[in-house]
């Protein structure tokens, strides 16, 4: 698994390039703010039926509400054992992406 930026990440975005963003954190947390076209799957919540219909070869992005934030890491690991082949943290999560003046979403 590889981090990457809040650039990096607006940029694939942006690209419109196909990946699928995970947000990591609860569901509280999720329906009250995300990163646009997130879906939420709780690290802790997180097995092989939640991701059973995403594809493994694709690019996916786990992320969580910041650095301090261990979910989006634990997320990734958890992808990866379960075959996922390109996987990328987004260390900065939430935070990093507010604080770049990036849209999130609500509910």
């Amino acid at each position: 698994m590889k981090q990457i930026s809040r650039d990096v990440l607006k940029k694939m975005m942006d690209n419109e390039e196909e990946f699928l963003l995970i947000d990591a954190r609860t569901h509280e947390g999720y329906d009250e703010e995300h990163l646009p076209g997130a879906i939420r799957i709780p690290a802790d919540r997180m097995g092989r039926e939640a991701v059973r219909q995403y594809k493994r070869d694709h690019t996916v992005v786990t992320y969580c509400s910041g650095w301090t934030c261990g979910s989006s890491t634990i997320a990734a690991q958890k992808l990866e054992k379960f075959g996922f082949t390109h996987v990328l943290d987004f260390k900065g999560g939430l935070e990093e992406w507010k604080k770049a003046g990036y849209d999130t979403e609500k509910g």
